[in-house]
């Protein structure tokens, strides 16, 4: 008896089962319950869906550094559901901590262009279409004849794009990106509460991590700023 309860409950334990009862406990206003139903299912399986409602379940809670971090995260895994860049953009306007300058609109709509399609997608099409082109481009010097410089010069262009939103994705997803997941932490001019402070942020504030001394990180904010905090206050996007 006592075995066949243990099967039962090991059986029921799946990652589909975490996240079905995770999204019952959100639906109930349990957040925090979520949260942990969900971090049960994250370890067994990284799936877009699991990272956008933890997001969801972080923001409800007033976490809005890991939201903007599992949202960041479900973009990267499911790029074709514009769910995650809408609440990505939403928590970015949220935080207390304001950019200075608004971002550039052509900046802005060259990333969606680029980023269309996910990353593995970009990653194999850039070496297909690069075999492609050099085959186009070899035919035309053997056989000459204008179709072949159309086929040629169109799969180049392709490979450039497919290669360029390579790019702007392995930029997006670089292991410097950090946001900050405390509700107020101090950057300061050295690794240590004894250094002079910089500057005061707070939760959700995006950065990049320059450096890592014990359990300092030397962080750098938008504008140029940057200073020591304890990496406890600060967490790695993407790992």
């Amino acid at each position: 008896m006592a075995a066949g309860l243990l099967l039962a409950v090991l059986v029921a334990a799946t990652p589909a089962d975490y996240y079905n009862r995770a999204n019952q406990a959100y639906e109930a206003g349990d957040y925090l319950g979520a949260i942990e139903l969900y971090d049960s299912a994250a370890v067994q399986v990284t799936h877009a869906d699991v990272l956008f409602n933890r997001g969801n379940a972080y923001f409800k809670t007033g976490q809005t550094g890991r939201a903007i971090a599992d949202y960041s995260r479900a973009w990267v895994l499911n790029p074709y559901d514009p769910e995650p860049r809408q609440n990505l953009e939403f928590c970015r306007a949220y935080r207390p901590d304001k950019t200075a300058t608004l971002p550039n609109p052509l900046v802005r709509f060259l990333v969606a262009m680029l980023r269309v399609l996910d990353l593995g997608l970009v990653k194999l099409l850039t070496g297909a279409l690069f075999l492609l082109a050099l085959a186009a481009l070899a035919l035309l010097f053997i056989r000459g004849g204008r179709a072949w410089v159309w086929v040629s010069a169109g799969l180049g262009a392709l490979c450039l794009y497919s290669f360029l939103s390579w790019m702007s994705w392995s930029q997006a997803v670089g292991p410097d990106r950090a946001v900050v997941v405390v509700p107020e932490v101090v950057l300061r001019s050295g690794p240590g509460e004894d250094y002079k402070d910089i500057v005061v942020v707070h939760d959700g504030l995006e950065g990049s991590i320059r450096s890592r001394r014990g359990r300092y990180v030397l962080l750098q904010v938008p504008g140029g700023t940057g200073g020591w905090a304890d990496s406890s206050a600060v967490l790695r996007i993407f790992p």
